[in-house]
């Protein structure tokens, strides 16, 4: 089973879960990212712990009646409406053309997806109960013999909505992004798990190659994700200055300085189921 463990959410059972080619799939650009991401959450539990029945069944099997704020804050049922937007991304704005810019966006976003779901002859969800339908709809998520199942990989929105070409570039160059993924899990797990999260590590790229059983180029990309999220420099030389990852040679050794605090902070961290 395709499933990973989402450390970020947990119930009296304990850890959540979630597919781990969600993000890959880009759906989340399609679809209302946080619900979509939720349910994609209940329905990759039902499946890893084998639940059955409906919807409401697994939900309640899940959480026993408290799911909180698990759909969004103003998301307490399955009949709550689709939110297309997390409702804060106003917070950010200092003016209020900034503020009126914002909402124009998050419009065009909705009704062009809304346009793209009645494209592939699909009713356009309203309710965080009609969106699970409609994943269902698309495939994303179905049932056999009674038990949830979600296939691997989830097929795209290239394989359902009638996409530009424009579009369809762009999830590609997405995908790309995301495949990389289990290489920088990979790397995480090893600092974290095997090495107990250290300040930082005195090492090479082919070393820690060798290390995770990776090539150089897929340290190279999980090093390159960790220094672009800002948990990650690497530093070399006796004054220990600061280097680019592409100045370095696969075998030269150099400091790979962590931030625990910036990563435990801002990430959802994911481990194997």
């Amino acid at each position: 089973m395709s499933v990973d463990q989402d450390t970020g959410q947990r119930n009296d059972d304990g850890y959540l879960s979630m597919h781990n080619g969600w993000f890959a799939s880009c759906w989340p650009s399609y679809l209302p990212q946080h619900q979509s991401m939720a349910l994609t959450m209940l329905f990759g539990t039902a499946m890893l712990r084998e639940l059955q029945g409906t919807v409401d069944e697994v939900l309640e099997q899940v959480f026993k009646g408290n799911h909180g704020a698990f759909f969004g804050h103003a998301s307490d049922s399955l009949d709550s409406p689709v939110q297309w937007s997390d409702g804060d991304e106003e917070d950010y704005a200092e003016t209020e053309e900034e503020k009126a810019q914002i909402r124009s966006d998050i419009k065009q976003h909705q009704d062009r997806c809304e346009e793209l779901i009645r494209g592939a002859g699909l009713t356009v969800p309203t309710t965080i109960r009609e969106l699970a339908d409609t994943m269902l709809d698309l495939g994303i998520v179905n049932q056999r013999d009674g038990l949830w199942f979600m296939p691997d990989p989830i097929p795209g929105p290239e394989t359902v909505l009638p996409l530009s070409d424009e579009e369809r570039a762009r999830i590609a160059e997405r995908r790309r992004f995301w495949e990389g993924g289990p290489a920088e899990q990979a790397l995480i797990d090893h600092l974290k798990d095997h090495l107990d999260e250290p300040a930082e590590v005195f090492t090479s790229v082919d070393r820690l190659a060798k290390a995770i059983d990776l090539s150089e180029d897929e340290v190279r990309h999980a090093l390159g994700q960790l220094f672009r999220e800002g948990e990650a420099r690497f530093e070399r030389g006796a004054e220990r200055t600061q280097i680019l990852l592409e100045d370095l040679k696969d075998h030269e050794r150099f400091h790979l300085v962590l931030d625990w605090e910036h990563f435990n902070k801002n990430r959802i961290t994911i481990t194997r189921g």
